[in-house]
């Protein structure tokens, strides 16, 4: 079975007609026909444009912030350099990403009226990393999920000895800010993405299970340049 591929705009095309367009410039600079430092330093359009292919063939929540990041930060540079926002603006740059951060986090809190039962302590796994972490393993049965918080640190979560019911959903919420976690999971078990991440990843190696109406392992939650990295 083959995967039909994208066409239109991609990240590769727009790469490498940048990397063509430099080119291009720099040998008209030889030739002493253009001046490339006058043309190079609005450099920001590429960043725009990189951010709009990003947001029109991302497959994920996580693809389309990432591009949108690009256009919305790749604007206000260019905008800075042609000095139609002041010099000084970009001292804007921490607040709004706290900002954004934050939204992100209430707006994923105002939606959880539809989530599974949160079930005994027992049943869920709680790390808070600062300037440190620690490794947990779950042998819960039912795990329900859980809450994890790294800043500048973090851990792994070892959950192949957990059991999710059949056809039920477990909900991990994650704070990553500055740091990270490895989770470990079954090879039964789907994993549901729906972080969103800010300067940040996730990286998701584990293998789907094959039919049936598999365990979900549904993660939420900010990577502020921070990750996660799940695995079987």
């Amino acid at each position: 079975m083959t995967t039909p591929s994208r066409g239109g705009l991609t990240p590769h095309l727009v790469f490498g007609l940048i990397i063509m367009f430099v080119g291009v410039v720099l040998t008209l600079d030889v030739l002493e026909l253009v001046n490339a430092r006058d043309i190079l330093r609005f450099w920001p359009v590429a960043l725009i444009a990189f951010g709009v292919a990003n947001m029109t063939q991302a497959g994920d929540r996580g693809g389309l912030v990432r591009g949108g990041l690009m256009t919305f930060f790749g604007s206000w540079w260019l905008l800075t350099m042609l000095h139609v926002l002041p010099s000084h603006s970009w001292r804007l740059f921490w607040p709004l990403l706290l900002v954004l951060a934050g939204a992100a986090l209430v707006a994923q809190t105002m939606q959880r009226t539809a989530d599974p039962p949160r079930g005994d302590p027992n049943e869920r796994i709680t790390i808070v990393g600062i300037l440190g972490g620690g490794n947990r393993t779950s042998t819960a049965n039912p795990f329900r999920g859980g809450d994890l918080v790294a800043i500048m640190g973090g851990g792994q979560i070892d959950l192949r000895r957990a059991v999710i019911p059949p056809g039920e959903q477990a909900v991990l919420d994650i704070v990553s800010m500055m740091g990270g976690f490895e989770i470990i999971v079954p090879e039964t078990w789907v994993v549901d993405d729906r972080t969103m991440p800010i300067m940040g990843g996730v990286g998701n190696e584990t293998r789907p299970p094959a039919g049936g109406s598999p365990p979900t392992l549904v993660l939420r939650g900010v990577m502020l340049m921070g990750g996660v990295n799940i695995r079987n």
